[in-house]
């Protein structure tokens, strides 16, 4: 009975949570989507759902956990589209791409997925590599001999520190540092981490030179749960908050992060912190204009049939409707399981699809249980 219990508080949570997200609510739809979780962990559609949630709140760390989850769960062409568009948008572009072609291989003809992987090329395409060494500098030397037998790196390795730079943003859990230093080993990476700082030391490859960075954080973080991850393009460094509150900036005196939001009850979510205007390893912006162009000429070119035609045809329904429109299909089509898609916001604000569903003939809907 104790479990049966468990299951129905999932569904009903699950449920609760779906018309809150469609409601706008966000931040309480993501503890309604916990508490589904917490009653049926191995619900890969709840981690999914939760992941959409975090979303839009711009938790892009938290929501590629999820997605992560849900995949590991059931592999499906949408937690897959989840994991790669946040791994996008915190500029994983390598590892974004690898998402989307796991989603293309369960959907091949899929103009969505086809979209993202061309966008993950153009922001690839625009990197710039810094100078692997500086001719017109002596002070920076290289104390390794040649190697007869030298592998190419996957990177160019930066040997001047005055080269590397670092930003940074946020999330409502996390600050997340990028040391843009390419082709740096693992173990030349050292990270220490304290109640208020953070310090960081690399040694550059072919250099006598280290590269530091030590920072008096803006507020406290828990640092037992932060660490970092080096790539072939930089050093990523996750700082765990102490508190779930917005920094107004990255360094400080290790004090800040106590004022409140504005309203009550819980804070809402932090947005991404706009980047910094440092100079970067990626210096050239996409052309945008030109990328979509492009994609969009390609697809007026294609000729989609069956399930890929009316999704198409749903997609531009919904790209040329107005607010209310969007969250009348958006209501409909969550709170009825899937069977009604309504554009009439005035007839779909006062339904309770859940209780008028009618499940497809020859089946039955029915609570777990």
């Amino acid at each position: 009975p104790h479990h049966f219990y468990q299951e129905m508080s999932a569904v009903d949570a699950y449920h609760e949570a779906n018309a809150l997200f469609v409601d706008g609510k966000y931040a309480d739809a993501l503890a309604s989507y916990t508490r589904a979780i917490d009653g049926d962990p191995q619900n890969a559609n709840f981690y999914s759902k939760r992941a959409v949630t975090h979303m839009r709140l711009k938790n892009y760390i938290d929501a590629v956990a999820d997605a992560t989850k849900s995949v590991k769960i059931s592999p499906d062409v949408s937690g897959f589209l989840l994991k790669g568009e946040a791994l996008f948008l915190q500029d994983e572009f390598d590892e974004a791409a690898v998402a989307f072609k796991k989603a293309l291989d369960l959907a091949p003809d899929s103009i969505q997925v086809r979209r993202w992987i061309r966008k993950c090329q153009a922001e690839k395409a625009g990197a710039v590599s810094l100078p692997t060494s500086l001719s017109t500098v002596g002070h920076v030397q290289s104390t390794a001999a040649p190697s007869k037998a030298a592998q190419p790196m996957p990177a160019p390795a930066v040997a001047d520190p005055s080269r590397i730079r670092h930003e940074w943003y946020q999330t409502q859990t996390h600050v997340v540092i990028s040391v843009l230093a390419k082709g740096v080993p693992a173990d030349a990476v050292s990270v220490s981490f304290e109640r208020a700082a953070v310090d960081v030391t690399i040694r550059l490859p072919g250099s006598s030179s280290e590269y530091q960075l030590s920072l008096s954080l803006f507020a406290p973080i828990a640092a037992s749960e932060c660490d970092h991850k080096v790539t072939e393009t930089k050093v990523e460094i996750r700082l765990k908050k102490a508190d779930a509150l917005k920094w107004d900036t990255l360094e400080g005196t290790g004090e800040g992060g106590i004022k409140p939001f504005q309203g009550q009850g819980a804070p809402p979510p932090i947005e991404a912190a706009s980047r910094p205007a440092y100079p970067t390893s990626r210096p050239k912006k996409t052309n945008w204009d030109e990328v979509e162009h492009e994609i969009t000429r390609e697809e007026a070119e294609e000729k989609p049939e069956g399930d890929e035609a009316l999704n198409k045809l749903f997609r531009e329904i919904y790209a040329r409707s107005d607010e209310d429109t969007r969250r009348a299909m958006n209501k409909s089509f969550q709170t009825s399981g899937g069977t009604v898609l309504s554009t009439n916001w005035g007839e779909v604000a006062e339904k309770d699809y859940e209780k008028e569903r009618v499940a497809p003939t020859g089946q039955e809907w029915k609570k777990w249980g």
